[in-house]
């Protein structure tokens, strides 16, 4: 099959095509024919060796697949050969074909394309989780998402908003008019001394860490949820009598399926930037634009046979 490899980490130009194997299936395994991938903020700090170097290369990188299940495990109970499913999975997805464990495979719902479909599995997922699991909002709640124009933020205010919470959400001036348009959202400009403003929040979603997990911190309510994603600065945010924490994507079916299901009914809308072909020079460009600058609406690269 055709794959992309990292090389070394560092520059674009460390991926290259190779030709290799097709993955062998444990028992628990989809195997997956590729149709799209989407380009997620972990892949392209992972390449560029932000998220460590302790992972041995070369090795074929992407996280997130949608395709046609072609083979299956032998203890593989949930899937059969044809079914088409998306997932998240770490490292092995710019490949023709993925293996994918069967906890985390999710079929998806005729009406959701495939580019909508793996633009969900990172982001959308994680952010869709922090609303329903992590902070597990309740009708009139209080909200704020740190972040609100990303791929998660985007979803979780959508979600926070379909329980019947009242949400706020920090992005760019630039970014006002989107956010609105996601329902009755009321956009903070980051860039402002907002936690002097604000004040008795039932919970926070933030995606952005250092600094702003204290303006998170300081607009809570007593014993008010703070979830964070991007690291909190503990001993700052301990002098505060708020449940606080570090959180992440479990990347599992339950969560996406859930997802999948208010996607397909209209109640969450995913925002999709460029769909190009799936080749080493899309991909290395797209990298490289996303190491300069935030892509707006997530990116689809598409595979051809």
């Amino acid at each position: 099959m055709k794959a992309i490899q990292l090389n070394q980490y560092g520059s674009v130009t460390e991926l290259t095509t190779i030709t290799t194997e097709i993955p062998k299936l444990l028992k628990k395994q989809l195997l997956v024919k590729n149709h799209a991938i989407a380009i997620d903020p972990y892949d392209v700090k992972f390449i560029a060796g932000k998220m460590g170097t302790s992972e041995s290369l070369p090795l074929i990188p992407g996280s997130s697949v949608v395709g046609e299940v072609v083979a299956i495990g032998e203890d593989i109970t949930d899937f059969k050969v044809g079914d088409r499913v998306a997932a998240t999975r770490h490292q092995k997805a710019y490949a023709q074909f993925v293996p994918v464990g069967q906890s985390a495979a999710t079929k998806v719902p005729d009406n959701i394309d495939d580019a909508h479909a793996v633009a969900a599995v990172i982001g959308a997922a994680t952010g869709y989780q922090m609303i329903h699991r992590d902070l597990n909002v309740k009708p009139n709640q209080k909200i704020l998402i740190q972040g609100g124009a990303g791929a998660v933020g985007s979803v979780a205010i959508q979600s926070a908003l379909n329980i019947g919470a009242q949400v706020f959400a920090t992005a760019k001036p630039a970014d006002f008019d989107y956010l609105k348009s996601l329902g009755n959202v009321t956009p903070i400009d980051y860039h402002t001394a907002y936690e002097n403003e604000l004040a008795d929040f039932d919970a926070v979603l933030d995606t952005i860490g250092g600094s702003v997990s204290i303006q998170s911190a300081k607009i809570l309510k007593q014993g008010g949820l703070l979830r964070s994603l991007a690291g909190l600065d503990d001993a700052a945010v301990a002098e505060f009598d708020i449940d606080a924490a570090n959180t992440y994507s479990d990347g599992k079916r339950p969560n996406l399926q859930a997802l999948f299901n208010d996607m397909a009914t209209d109640k969450i809308s995913i925002r999709i930037g460029q769909i190009l072909p799936f080749t080493l020079s899309n991909l290395r460009d797209v990298h490289e634009q996303a190491r300069h600058h935030s892509l707006q609406g997530k990116t689809i690269l598409t595979m051809t046979e």
